[in-house]
């Protein structure tokens, strides 16, 4: 509990760079993040380059303009002003992209067993929920990780305005997504824990 309650999101970073060893213990800490079958549909893009880094904020900059010019005007300074936070990332020496199956190549599993005379609730069946939820804890089970080894990090779903081009420059494999994007780096400072919403207010029992 102490380690997950003092873990904080950090989006300052000195420029030191990360040793290979540092990143590679992060990582395998989130190789071991519980996934459905086993199947670990995700996998981890690391950038070091600056100049990706740049083209990476730049990509994301330009998705933001665009968007910019579709909010109606009464929200438009504070929307320029907020979308600010999605360009942390390029400051940080190095960022990880996890990117997940978004879909299942094949035959759905209830399509399979039942010779597609059922469906379900579950939306497109090709969707893999699955991939999703294993990369979201794999993510946590990284963040942990570095919070142990002194470093900081930030799970970022803003730049994803700009998804497409980022899958781009990554070269992400069709078929899958790029889930977040994760500065990481030493943190230049450690802000103080934010205000959670109560227990009480989170839990419904059903007795």
């Amino acid at each position: 509990m102490e380690l997950i309650s003092q873990r904080r999101s950090i989006r300052q970073f000195k420029p030191d760079p990360v040793p290979r060893q540092l990143i590679e213990q992060v990582l395998e800490a989130a190789r071991w993040a519980p996934s459905g079958g086993n199947r670990q549909g995700f996998r981890f893009i690391v950038v070091q380059s600056p100049a990706m880094l740049a083209r990476m904020d730049q990509a994301v900059a330009r998705a933001v303009e665009a968007l910019l010019q579709h909010v109606r005007p009464e929200f438009r300074e504070e929307f320029a002003r907020y979308s600010g936070n999605f360009m942390h990332f390029a400051q940080a020496p190095l960022v990880i992209a996890p990117i997940y199956r978004s879909y299942r190549e094949g035959t759905d599993f209830l399509t399979m067993i039942t010779g597609g005379t059922h469906s379900d609730d579950r939306g497109p069946l090709k969707a893999d929920a699955d991939s999703l939820a294993a990369v979201s804890a794999a993510i946590m089970n990284l963040l942990l990780a570095v919070h142990t080894l002194g470093l900081g990090a930030c799970w970022m779903t803003g730049p994803l305005f700009a998804r497409t081009s980022l899958s781009k420059l990554l070269e992400v494999p069709r078929s899958w997504e790029i889930a977040a994007l994760i500065p990481l780096g030493y943190a230049q400072h450690r802000p103080a824990a934010p205000e959670r919403r109560p227990l009480a207010r989170l839990i419904t029992y059903l007795d």
